[in-house]
């Protein structure tokens, strides 16, 4: 099937895990992707995966909670393809920690990766979004995916 046939999607954290899984997913459907990990390597053999299905796929390796990250993130896009289609915020981690032995740092981490980074993503996708609605007209419809846990409903006590 070719559902997302010639779309452009970014997914952080899709060199492994669940991102990779949707990341191949978004492939097999004709999306063409930029990929991200803290490792480039690991992000570069996702690519290669990708590949395999006929489309596209750059690497934009890093720390989602780099204050230049989104920038650098959607410019490999924009420079790659020309376009941006979706963005799935997608890169996540957790420590196995109850509340009350979790430290300030520990909360911090995971509140710059869950929730500071996807905002900081989707201000800069904001600028695009508004530069494109003055060009395009009706402008296309885009996707933003959030990743978030199934531990937010039920928490870790």
């Amino acid at each position: 099937m070719n559902l997302l046939k010639n779309k452009i999607a970014l997914i952080t954290g899709s060199g492994r895990g669940i991102g990779k899984a949707a990341a191949l997913a978004f492939a097999r459907n004709g999306a063409n992707l930029v990929v991200n990990d803290l490792d480039e390597d690991v992000a570069n053999q996702t690519a290669e995966e990708i590949r395999k299905f006929g489309v596209e796929a750059a690497v934009c390796a890093g720390d989602v909670t780099a204050a230049d990250f989104p920038e650098r993130f959607l410019k490999t896009a924009l420079d790659v393809f020309g376009e941006i289609d979706i963005i799935v915020n997608n890169a996540g981690f957790t420590w196995d920690a109850i509340i009350y032995k979790m430290t300030d740092e520990m909360w911090d981490a995971i509140l710059n990766v869950h929730l500071k980074a996807p905002f900081r993503i989707l201000r800069e996708f904001g600028k695009y979004l508004r530069l494109k609605s003055e060009t395009e007209k009706p402008m296309n419809a885009r996707k933003v995916v959030n990743v978030t846990s199934v531990a937010g409903l039920g928490g870790n006590f």
